[in-house]
């Protein structure tokens, strides 16, 4: 029998409808197909390296277009109810164009592309799995890992692939709530829900616009910027970096592969590390990691230390994808669940300034100073992130609470 519920927080929550009874299967054919088109839509960021090269502005392109266009695409898809089956074949037939790495105009639809597909399968995944949010870092993880498609006709692919899967995603009913656990309780017991342990939730759901006019949000954006700044000059660049250091095309193959899976199987575990630590400070370390990675890349490259330079792709894609990952809980932790995917693309747009800075205005740099200048840039950016996340508020929480 369905019926809605309110916890101690205000939050409405539709009960009494099975996963099995809305889709006849279990959510996780949801989970799995948007897994798999995010696969397939991430290979023209992650791949690029390994497909283009050299035509970093190209690849700029195509990721201010996709940070920038989260937002808006996800918020015309909701206004309009545009069916998410309908979204991701779109997503299919523009990111295939994409893919086509011909031009400026290639990149911009690739962009779009890989835009709808991100914010149809977060947003479709975030509504299944309200109670499991950490299934995000299982999506965002498999966008990372598009890499491994380098060597694949990938414009086939993305139309027959995204397509298919678009016929999977399937939206629950509004506030929709499995029936275990109790929504009252996974509000309130810690036990239950270990992410309260060390995540405060916020004080109130913000709306977009109520978002834009909190401090909290610049600081935030920030963090987010030079967060993908860094991890972006790595991507554009990693493949360079080690055929210009003396290793052949092979070795720098597998660098950025270790770089970019690292990232995608961390994003898959990070988020037992948000519940037991607490979102920020998982975050802040990861940063502060991934500035030591940066330079532990140019040691490597200095001295032909393989072993090296595999460890520090490793400590950097681990570090990116913990920060990848832990961002939807940030943005909730701090603006509610109310509108999280709109919040989130919000704030995930400052990715588009990240790679601006980071793979077009970088190329100059490269160009003068070569690449030790780049990481060097990259790890203080990082550093400046990190500062940046401990300056994090939550709204409306006071910073000094006075006994009565």
């Amino acid at each position: 029998m369905v019926s809605e519920v309110t916890d101690f927080y205000g939050r409405r929550y539709r009960v009494g409808e099975s996963d099995r009874e809305l889709l006849g299967h279990s959510r996780n054919w949801v989970l799995a197909a948007a897994c798999v088109a995010m696969l397939v839509a991430g290979a023209g960021q992650y791949g690029f390296g390994l497909i283009v090269g050299g035509e970093y502005w190209l690849l700029a392109i195509w990721v201010a277009t996709q940070a920038v266009a989260v937002f808006p695409l996800a918020w015309l898809r909701e206004r309009l109810h545009v069916r998410p089956t309908l979204a991701m074949i779109a997503g299919a037939m523009l990111t295939a164009l994409g893919d086509l790495f011909a031009g400026a105009w290639t990149a911009v639809l690739g962009g779009l592309g890989a835009a709808i597909v991100y914010g149809a399968c977060f947003g479709v995944v975030a509504k299944w799995f309200p109670e499991r949010r950490t299934c995000l870092g299982l999506v965002s993880g498999a966008f990372a890992a598009g890499s491994v498609l380098f060597a694949t006709p990938l414009s086939i692919i993305a139309v027959v692939v995204i397509t298919a899967c678009g016929f999977v995603l399937r939206e629950p009913p509004p506030d929709w709530w499995p029936a275990k656990p109790d929504p009252r309780k996974w509000a309130l017991d810690k036990t239950l829900n270990l992410s309260l342990k060390h995540n405060r939730p916020a004080i109130r759901r913000y709306t977009p616009g109520q978002l834009l006019r909190c401090p909290t949000s610049a600081v935030m954006y920030v963090l987010v910027a030079c967060a993908a700044a860094a991890w972006l000059f790595d991507v554009a660049y990693m493949a360079a970096f080690v055929a210009s250091s003396g290793w052949g095309y092979a070795f720098a193959a597998v660098a950025v592969c270790v770089l970019t899976l690292a990232s995608g199987v961390a994003r898959w575990a990070t988020g037992w590390a948000g519940e037991r630590f607490g979102v920020g400070r998982v975050v802040r370390t990861a940063l502060a990691l991934g500035a030591l990675g940066q330079l532990l890349l140019i040691v490597a490259g200095q001295h032909q230390a393989a072993v090296l330079l595999v460890f520090a792709a490793l400590l950097v894609g681990t570090t990116a994808g913990c920060c990848y990952a832990l961002l939807p809980a940030l943005v909730e932790a701090h603006f509610g669940d109310q509108a999280g995917l709109l919040n989130f693309g919000l704030v995930y747009s400052a990715k588009a300034v990240g790679g601006i800075v980071g793979i077009g205005l970088t190329t100059t740099m490269v160009a003068t100073y070569g690449y030790a200048a780049g990481f060097l840039l990259a790890a203080g950016l990082g550093v400046l992130g990190a500062l940046a996340g401990g300056m994090l508020r939550q709204p409306g929480v006071p910073r000094l609470l006075v006994p009565a």
